[in-house]
């Protein structure tokens, strides 16, 4: 059954014969005669959810220009808890150019909801509304612009202000500060939140569309921000007032499309089968073996490190029984490790390869024919439970179904292994088929959202489950976090506790440098694949210590050893992105920003 907001566009798309986005040009929106009835009014409001939206789902690269929507997977590619197969221009490229395409999309992404937007506010008055109707859609314009000034400020940190529709010719303001920005994004959600006909929640009537709650959510994250930790905790409390609450079920199972309208989920991208309106995620996170996926978007080794012991101790790898020797030897010769058990007679080509990667030393010294995958599968036992729920690990066993393998018929019991064995793909208790598995390169694959069974979804690019912009694990870890700004630990405590309880880790104690560490550590393991990470990095001025480890020779998109398979470049600056090239050069008040070339 179609969602709300998904219902609508597509019925008004459907009826109207051309896209709201093809009524006017990117940077601006001037449209009154659109609004003169109650259905224009309507229409109009859900044209702003088109902009969330990608039309080109047989694409996955951010950096063609045909891809279009919210960039979910470009931003948590560049956060810790991920890594993309594809460039990630900021990332790989060895200086800042404020010429890219992936920045120019995101200004205008922003900008295109920030037109329709105030588009709708300005005009809203038209249409002969009731007064219930009216608010409660001045609101949603309001909300949604909000949305976008704050995240086009998480990224560039002071853009041009925009609050009534302007042609494109008088579109020439210069940047306003990231403080006025986050100022008019208070005064939109503050409106919002005092408005007396907007719903407390959605999660029964108007399904997915801004609240009380998300209000209050949304204007809390903008005080963590700002620093302003009183005013985000006031704020980040009353959201379980209106009616949000954490997922009360199997952690595993709320990523599921099944349980979508969960409390958790308090702003939703939503999605389902409908062309248009699906969801390529499954593209880019699953093997050719789930649904004949690309494997591109990749958890982060170094993040999958940080997953601590189920008894909550720091993980090691030279605690685990084989591998004491872990530090002693390169990064280059760790994939002795995960080499799978008799490779000397499963491949003796691939097995000569491995002797003259690693050396024959090591290989002789460390690998074990008989033991060599239950050693590493050991690595991965007693460790955090969301770290299985969360990643495909070596050796992993699954069941599998691609429609091009098999007859279309699923593949049960399919072992994660290396080097990868082409003589089972299709076949019962094969390989998994990892699209993006090199010789010398093994990398881990996304568990969660990943579908793997027959008939969950009808194709790689129709995926249903709708996405969490605002959930309320977010809200309440970020409460934790305001309250342990303020020396309220204690508070703060007892909220980690409670996410750590549902995931069946034990509680956290500790002073409030320990548990700033602690909500961070539950903030990357609860929200990763959510496209939180690098602005949670970036706030907390963490970035260059993560995504880089210690700086820039240990920056890359890495195997599951830690072999570099793509260099990232760590650039002063490069956490403050440019007023876009084009940009600059069409207005001229705008100014390049510095240390980025133009």
């Amino acid at each position: 059954m179609k969602k709300t907001i998904i219902f609508t566009l597509v019925a008004y798309f459907a009826v109207s014969g051309c896209s709201f986005l093809d009524t006017v040009p990117g940077d601006a929106i001037v449209s009154g005669n659109m609004w003169t009835t109650e259905e224009l009014a309507e229409n109009g409001i859900n044209g702003i959810y088109d902009v969330f939206y990608n039309k080109d789902i047989n694409n996955t690269d951010p950096n063609k220009s045909s891809v279009t929507g919210l960039n979910r997977q470009g931003a948590e590619a560049l956060g810790f808890t991920s890594g993309y197969f594809l460039s990630i221009p900021t990332l790989t490229n060895t200086a800042l150019l404020a010429g890219n395409i992936w920045i120019e999309k995101e200004w205008k992404f922003g900008y295109d909801g920030i037109h329709r937007c105030n588009d709708a506010i300005a005009n809203l008055h038209k249409a002969g509304l009731s007064e219930d109707k009216y608010n409660r859609m001045m609101c949603e314009a309001r909300f949604l612009r909000a949305f976008f000034y704050h995240r086009l400020n998480m990224f560039f940190r002071g853009v041009p202000v925009y609050t009534e529709p302007v042609e494109s010719s008088e579109a020439y303001r210069g940047t306003s500060t990231a403080e006025q920005v986050w100022a008019l994004c208070i005064e939109d959600l503050t409106f919002c939140i005092e408005n007396k006909y907007i719903y407390d929640n959605t999660l029964t009537t108007d399904y997915g569309r801004p609240s009380r709650g998300a209000a209050y959510a949304l204007r809390g994250q903008i005080y963590m921000w700002m620093k302003d930790y009183e005013k985000a905790a006031e704020d980040l409390a009353k959201v379980k007032d209106c009616g949000y609450g954490l997922w009360e079920g199997e952690w595993g199972e709320l990523f599921k499309f099944e349980n979508e309208k969960s409390r958790e989920m308090i702003f939703p991208l939503q999605f389902d089968e409908t062309t248009g309106y699906s969801d390529n995620l499954q593209l880019m996170i699953g093997a050719r073996d789930h649904y004949d996926g690309w494997t591109e978007l990749l958890p982060n080794p170094d993040f999958v490190d940080t997953y601590t012991n189920a008894d909550g101790t720091p993980f090691s790898w030279t605690r685990v029984p084989g591998l004491e020797d872990w530090n002693k030897i390169k990064w280059s010769q760790r994939e002795v490790f995960f080499l799978r058990n008799h490779l000397e007679t499963f491949s003796p080509v691939e097995y000569s390869n491995a002797v003259n990667r690693i050396g024959a030393d090591i290989i002789s010294k460390y690998y074990l024919p008989d033991g060599n995958e239950e050693r590493i599968k050991a690595a991965y036992e007693g460790r955090d439970p969301r770290l299985k729920l969360s990643v495909w690990t070596p050796y992993s066993v699954m069941n599998c179904y691609s429609p091009v393998h098999n007859n279309g018929e699923p593949q049960l019991n399919k072992v994660f292994a290396y080097p990868y064995d082409r003589t089972t793909r299709g076949a019962d208790g094969g390989d998994v088929y990892h699209d993006k598995c090199k010789v010398g390169a093994w990398f881990y694959m996304w568990r969660k959202y990943n579908e793997t069974e027959k008939n969950r979804i009808p194709s790689r690019t129709q995926c249903k489950c709708d996405w969490p912009l605002i959930r309320y694990t977010d809200v309440h870890l970020m409460l934790a976090e305001a309250l342990n700004e303020q020396g309220k630990t204690d508070e703060a405590i007892a909220l980690v506790n409670e996410i750590r309880l549902r995931a069946g880790m034990p509680e956290v104690t500790g002073d409030q440098d320990a548990v700033r560490e602690k909500i961070r550590y539950e903030r990357r393991v609860e929200l990763c694949l959510e496209g939180v990470n690098y602005f949670d990095e970036v706030r907390w001025g963490t970035y260059k210590d993560t995504k880089f480890i210690s700086g820039v020779e240990n920056g890359g998109l890495k195997a599951m050893w830690g072999r570099i398979w793509i260099k990232y470049y760590y650039k002063d600056n490069m956490t403050i992105w440019p007023v876009p090239l084009v940009e600059t050069q069409r207005n001229p008040n705008l100014e390049p920003t510095p240390g980025w070339n133009y």
